[in-house]
């Protein structure tokens, strides 16, 4: 059976079933209008034959019927009457009133009183009055006319409001089944929408081409001119992407920046490559967006199905894993899928599910490098994550940060790095070792999400960490987008009172930005300019004038990877802060620190 017909039989039956709910209610008031009315119309039937019965006494005893018949004739004035009999004691009739055209109202039903006629508290006889019951019923009418009316007016009313609601809930799951499977900024299909595009084509064994494209400088397009010029962008790209795609291929967005194509049937080599240059040179025309022209690059890579994927997700991975080797290569890159890359892939995937397994059985730990002052007095720690894995040995944190970062575990790294860190200290204050503040590395991926703030924030509280014991370094290179945002998770935490440093200050592409927005304590020189700085006119320049600002700025300046006698003297001369490097200490375990902190 067609939906159509399916929904039009249950609206139907609903209607059926709600106009006979409505029937069955006003069935039931009319039964007790009804027992209301009749014993209305009794009660005041039997009140007025009383106060008759009340005048006729006298007449009675003294029999005089002419006096009778006057009081008797005074029930006219009440149309429902139809006849009255007086009777004597002996229960004889005295006299009696009738009216003149009772047809029509002895139809309708009648209803008799009897009522005792009494003269000083003797019983001398009794008044029978007889009524018609069409008053009752015209009054009874009247109170079907209006309760059947109001529930036929609420009914219509009803089905109008129901036939609205229904077609508002028919619009929002509706658009709740296009946001399910498009994006709303770009009107092209989402991730899931193409997931199911490859589940099909690999199914049925199609030959296929599915490719990854990512703006390269998107997020710089919208840090200078707004998000509103990066929605522009994105949607110039989708439409371009329309244009510029064969007949049969299928487009998606992924996610912020990057779109795939699926192009069936699929190409290789030489053809694959021709086609990408076109996309290459149709994607990365300038955009016009108030007033700007917006120039985009693109990187992009590319899988050939079913030779290299026999899953969905292992379409997408091995995409995806092609074209970050493309951007490796430089902007405007392509790359395809090779089984080097495979291997590379492979190798990372078996990484990540390390990871995953040394966050279970708590293989990470913590090593501490010290940071002095210009006397070479430790006045804080950095705390760095070390993992020493079962098999491989100690893996290096260059090689397991980024896949944990890119895989979403550094989450759950960063609770555990914060539960290692406690240990740590609550060990040291059992020796009577009172430790300074530690830095710990804070990425963006750690807070993106609402919720992952929360179980950070939720870590700090019960592991009761306060600002004195920790303080959080932000790297400059990473993309903390919310600093501009009134709940920036930088700015809830300068409010709850802990520290934060710059770090790696020189390697991002807006450091003076980042020093004006963020307004951190400290602030650290990454090794690439502090190494050698003695010997190099131009980092030794570059360095002092930072230790200035930063001053200016009332920050304290922290100087990474120093390892040479003449750069430290070069350090503390232009008035740098702290230092830390392998030519102070190497990063130590956490039974190490005390012997630093008494020395």
């Amino acid at each position: 059976m067609k939906p159509a017909l399916i929904d039009a039989l249950e609206r139907r039956r609903e209607f059926v079933v709600a106009l006979a709910t409505l029937l069955v209610f006003a069935v039931v008031l009319s039964l007790l209008q009804y027992g209301r009315l009749r014993d209305r119309q009794l009660q005041d039937l039997h009140t007025q034959t009383s106060i008759v019965a009340q005048t006729v006494s006298a007449a009675l005893v003294f029999e005089s019927r002419g006096d009778a018949g006057e009081s008797l004739a005074a029930l006219a004035q009440s149309p429902a009457v139809l006849s009255a009999r007086l009777l004597n004691s002996a229960g004889n009739e005295f006299t009696r009133y009738a009216r003149a055209d009772p047809a029509a109202s002895e139809l309708a039903g009648t209803v008799e009183v009897q009522v005792p006629v009494l003269a000083n508290g003797r019983h001398v006889g009794a008044l029978v009055v007889q009524a018609s019951r069409l008053p009752m019923w015209a009054d009874l009418a009247q109170f079907l006319v209006a309760t059947f009316g109001t529930l036929l007016v609420t009914a219509v009313l009803a089905w109008l409001f129901s036939k609205r609601l229904r077609a508002q809930i028919k619009e929002v799951e509706r658009r709740t089944r296009y946001l399910a499977r498009f994006d709303a900024l770009t009107d092209l299909p989402n991730r899931e929408h193409m997931r199911a595009l490859l589940e099909r084509t690999l199914h049925q064994r199609d030959r296929a081409t599915l490719m990854i494209l990512d703006l390269d400088n998107f997020k710089q397009i919208n840090d200078q001119y707004g998000h509103a010029a990066g929605d522009a962008v994105l949607q110039a790209t989708a439409q371009r992407l329309r244009e510029l795609c064969r007949p049969g291929d299928q487009i998606a967005r992924l996610s912020a920046d990057e779109f795939a194509l699926l192009l069936s049937p699929g190409l290789l080599d030489k053809p694959l490559r021709e086609h990408v240059q076109r996309l290459q040179a149709g994607l990365t025309q300038p955009c016009l967006h108030d007033g700007q022209w917006l120039r985009v690059h693109l990187s992009a890579g590319a899988v050939s199905l079913p030779d290299h994927a026999g899953t969905a997700s292992d379409a997408m991975r091995s995409a995806d894993a092609a074209m970050r080797h493309a951007k490796r290569l430089g902007v405007d890159s392509f790359q395809q899928f090779t089984t080097e890359i495979g291997e590379a892939l492979h190798s990372r995937l078996a990484l990540e599910n390390d990871i995953r397994t040394a966050l279970a059985e708590e293989q990470f730990s913590l090593h501490y490098q010290p940071q002095y002052d210009a006397q070479r007095r430790v006045q804080g720690f950095e705390a760095l994550a070390r993992w020493r894995h079962p098999t491989r040995g100690w893996v290096s944190p260059a090689e397991f940060i980024p896949v944990a970062e890119s895989s979403g575990l550094i989450v759950e790294l960063g609770l555990a790095t914060l539960a290692l860190l406690r240990r740590d200290l609550d060990g040291w204050r059992v020796r009577g070792i009172n430790c300074p503040t530690v830095a710990i590395n804070l990425s963006w991926e750690q807070c993106r999400k609402p919720q992952h703030r929360e179980r950070f924030l939720q870590q700090l509280r019960s592991l009761r960490l306060e600002p004195q014991d920790v303080e959080f370094e932000l790297t400059e290179s990473a993309d903390f987008e919310d600093i501009d945002t009134p709940d920036s998770f930088i700015f809830t935490l300068q409010g709850l009172g802990y520290g934060l440093a710059i770090d790696d200050f020189g390697t991002g592409y807006s450091s003076l930005a980042y020093l004006r927005r963020m307004r951190c304590r400290k602030l650290k020189i990454d090794r690439l300019f502090v190494h050698g700085l003695s010997a190099n006119a131009d980092s030794h320049m570059l360095v002092e004038s930072v230790v200035r600002v930063a001053h200016a700025m009332r920050m304290v300046v922290v100087a990474e990877g120093v390892e040479l006698p003449a750069d430290e003297a070069a350090l503390v001369t232009m008035g740098c802060d702290l230092m830390q490097g392998f030519g102070f200490c190497r990063p130590v375990p956490p039974e190490e620190v005390a012997q630093l902190l008494v020395t």
